[in-house]
Parts: structure tokens; sequence; C-alpha cells
């Protein structure tokens, strides 16, 4: 039985939600699905009854500061500074290095932190949250 380590993940971004290209020096990301419960339960009924409902997802990337500007690093960090985001970026969150497992979906970068701090390497915090469909092909 194989087992994916953390160092084998990446992430892919592209805001025009064409092709995504690689974020360099990803440190992590993490993803979180959920599903809203509608609770069907009618009057007289003993035992609640829920069915799903709308599905939506947040989450974070994590990376490390290296003033690259040749790829979509530099793009992924400054998008939360874009008005008027029609939440059609595309992100590619990936699970190994061969990039055949990986969850894709268009988003929204909703805040990003930057911070420096005397003898530690410079981290970008990147938050974000699903628009429409999202695609596990894990």
């Amino acid at each position: 039985m194989a087992f994916y380590r953390g160092q084998q993940g990446s992430v892919k971004f592209d805001d025009a939600g064409s092709a995504a290209a690689a974020i360099s020096s990803t440190r992590s990301w993490s993803l979180t699905v959920e599903k809203e419960s509608l609770d069907t339960t009618a009057l007289g009924d003993t035992y609640r009854a829920n069915v799903g409902g709308l599905i939506a997802g947040s989450g974070t990337c994590e990376l490390m500061y290296t003033a690259s500007s040749a790829d979509e690093t530099n793009v992924f960090i400054e998008h939360v500074n874009t008005t008027n985001d029609a939440g059609a970026a595309l992100f590619e969150l990936y699970l190994d290095t061969s990039g055949t497992k990986k969850i894709s979906f268009d988003g929204v970068i909703t805040s990003a932190e930057y911070s420096a701090t005397v003898g530690e390497i410079e981290v970008i915090t990147v938050n974000f949250v699903t628009n429409g469909a999202i695609t596990l092909d894990i």
C-alpha cells in the first residue's frame, strides 16, 4: 500500500481560469469541503431527518516568499487585491508530485497575510473559497 507524504503535494493556479501553472515554494495547503445539512423533520417525528444541501469549500495555502515572477506565484499572492473578482480563477491542489491526484475548482482569494520575522523565512498565507463545482480526482 502506497502512502502519500506532505512533501509530495503542490499547488497550481491561473487567475484567468484556463491553464494552471505551479506556485513555487509552497509549504502547505489545506482544503475543507462542507455540505449543508437540511432539516426535513416533520411535526410528530420522534427522530430528526436530514438531507444534504449545498456544497462549498474553503482553504489555505502557505508559501515561502521568493520574489519569483517567472510563474504564477506573484499573481497568486497579489490576487487578493483584485476588484470585481468573477471567481473564475483555477485552483489545482495536488496530493502527489506526478500530478495525477488532484482537487480542482474555481475560486476566490479572500485574504493574504504577509509577514516578516527576524531569523525566519518570510511566509505568505493565502486563504480562498471555492466557486462552483469541486472536482476530486484523488
